[in-house]
């Protein structure tokens, strides 16, 4: 596996450390920038936009860890006269490399908001020494993001932070005050409580809450040059309201909840938690802050998410292009750039002098009403029980499994090989074929909670379903399904994947094994060998994962093998419970139970 190892051998610790891991970053890509210019190509494929679009992304996106950098120590290693020759050369309608005009909607609109951001914190650097030309150049391409549909979620928030550059450069009269103050109404509408954003007007709950909607709120309370005192306040009020909650996406030695899309963007999960030390929020101490960001950080190193030469790939835990979304180019990952605000804070700041500090999170249960999750602590990592909407257009299973964790990865395309009974993590699923096609939850009718009760309508777009989660303090939970099923089906749920990346997963508790499984699949109409009071328990790399029945019903207990669909590991062991049932109405329920220690007893989890 491709290690790089100035990212994977640097400490993590001291301000120095993290100076020197940015430019350490940063150093591959401004490789290809200077042999390359503004039509940077990592020749790794594409995404579903130009390619103009995504050779922007490779000059934008080394901005966000660029600007703080040079705002706190002043030392940009010579890049601004590299960044500023390629800006200029993207931006001119008569050069070759020009990145063109912004379109409704266009992926340059994403990337000017690092540009925008690059005017409000260190102009003198980064606009000031363009000639009179570039400058004309620059500004009437970015004045174009408020002339061109943006997508109605936080993208509005990059028409803002390009209109408070201009304003820092003394560009006022470019700028639609009413198109601001419409946009940042908009985005106040998707405010659930408790910090927690919805991104866009259906509210999906994701990172983009924290590494994109709180995080660029929380630049135009530092960074613009006259922000409005009501918008500071709130903005300040929301994020503050937001540390403690979004703290249990977290686990003790900083893995980030894995949940919601455009996660190969990976330690922009810190994002928010250096804004939040920029911005100096109350509600948790400088330490804990630190904590939390510097956790998540050094959570990375031991992960292969780079080429043998320093870039970072698309994926997760490893290099993946199955996870990805279609607007993940060759040079999206740099989004983690995010990351490194805090380098704008002085040496002396509260935020480096602090020592840190463990995790806040002091309940076992942490119910979450606003956004209808519950997380649950267990053994210093996070499960989250999910009753949030579900985002159809992007991969559905991001948002439709009943729960997401800090340890266990989450299953991509969990129906495929249904047919062969291999289901991924966390989902129910109904076959009316005996097995052939499979279909899971694909909207929500209602999520209410109840404290430690999470009950869920939902639709398959066929089969309706009640389902109820009840979360325990000993790290197990329940799920009861009820449902009314118009012919017979198959109907299958799973727990979560383990990892068995390099050494086998054992199958600890077998009700049926791989030749029981094969003999279904040969004769879909075999009942003997399913069981009452069925159980089975896989164990990998990362931990424990165990299903027992709590009904009547006969159920196959069968362990799904799946391999490059899994976040964290490239081959994976589902456990699942298989049941046959005729029409009528009926109500399946199962203990679920997990462990993130390899020595756990089975016999005493269980118990």
């Amino acid at each position: 596996m491709a290690y790089y190892s100035k990212f994977s051998e640097n400490p993590m610790r001291t301000r120095t450390d993290f100076q020197t891991l940015v430019r350490d970053l940063i150093a591959p890509v401004a490789g290809y920038i200077e042999r390359q210019g503004a039509r940077v190509d990592f020749d790794e494929g594409a995404a579903v936009y130009p390619m103009a679009s995504s050779s922007l992304e490779g000059v934008a996106r080394p901005l966000w860890g660029l600007i703080p950098l040079t705002v706190g120590a002043g030392d940009d290693c010579g890049w601004w006269t590299l960044m500023r020759r390629v800006i200029s050369e993207g931006t001119d309608p008569e050069h070759p490399d020009y990145w063109g005009p912004t379109q409704s909607p266009s992926q340059h609109s994403v990337e000017m908001a690092a540009i925008g951001v690059m005017l409000m914190a260190a102009p003198e650097a980064a606009f000031f020494p363009f000639s009179d030309r570039e400058k004309d150049n620059l500004l009437r391409w970015l004045e174009e993001i408020q002339h061109v549909v943006l997508v109605d979620n936080n993208w509005l928030f990059f028409a803002v932070l390009v209109q408070e550059g201009l304003r820092k450069i003394g560009r006022a009269d470019l700028i639609d005050q009413e198109l601001q103050d419409r946009y940042i109404q908009r985005v106040s509408e998707w405010y659930l409580g408790d910090g927690w954003y919805g991104d866009g007007p259906t509210l999906p709950i994701d990172h983009y809450g924290a590494f994109a909607i709180h995080f660029y709120a929380l630049l135009y309370v530092h960074f613009a040059r006259d922000p409005k005192p009501a918008l500071v306040k709130a903005f300040r009020e929301r994020a503050s309201a937001f540390l403690v909650p979004f703290s249990y996406w977290f686990a003790e030695t900083g893995e980030g909840l894995m949940v919601g899309r455009s996660l190969t963007y990976r330690f922009a999960m810190a994002a928010f938690w250096g804004m939040a030390a920029v911005c100096e929020l109350d509600g948790m101490s400088p330490g804990q802050i630190k904590g939390i960001w510097a956790r998540q950080l050094r959570s990375w190193r031991d992960k292969p998410i780079f080429t043998a030469d320093g870039l970072m790939t698309r994926g997760y835990y490893y290099p993946n292009l199955i996870m990805c979304e279609d607007y993940n180019s060759p040079t999206s990952p740099y989004w983690a750039m995010k990351a490194f605000m805090p380098l704008a804070l002085s040496e002396n700041s509260a935020f480096w002098q602090a020592e840190e500090e463990p995790l806040p999170c002091l309940q076992k249960v942490y119910p979450m009403p606003a956004n209808n999750t519950i997380a649950q602590r267990i053994e210093g990592h996070s499960v989250v029980h999910y009753g949030a909407p579900v985002r159809a257009d992007v991969q559905p299973d991001k948002y439709n499994k009943f729960a997401y964790s800090t340890n266990f990865g989450m299953e991509i395309n969990a129906l495929q090989y249904a047919e062969e009974f291999r289901f991924g993590d966390n989902i129910l699923a109904f076959s009316f074929d005996r097995g052939i096609n499979w279909q899971m939850r694909r909207s929500n009718s209602f999520s209410r909670l109840d404290g430690r009760t999470l009950s869920l309508g939902w639709s398959t777009g066929e089969q309706v379903v009640e389902t109820t989660i009840e979360v325990a303090d000993d790290g197990s939970f329940t799920r009861r399904h009820v449902f009314e099923l118009a012919r017979p089906a198959f109907v299958a749920e799973s727990g979560f994947a383990v990892d068995q990346w390099y050494e086998e997963a054992e199958v600890l508790a077998p009700e049926a094994g791989a030749a029981e499984a094969r003999l279904l699949m040969q004769d879909r109409d075999r009942v003997d060998i399913m069981k009452a009071e069925a159980v089975i328990a896989v164990r990998g790399a990362n931990g424990l994962s165990a299903i027992r029945s709590l009904d009547a019903y006969p159920k196959f207990a069968g362990a799904a093998r799946r391999t490059h669909t899994n976040l964290s590991a490239p081959r994976t062991v589902t456990p699942f419970l298989l049941a046959r049932l005729p029409a009528g109405q009926h109500t399946l329920t199962h203990e679920f139970l997990v462990s993130s220690r390899r020595d756990t007893d089975i016999a005493d989890l269980l118990d």
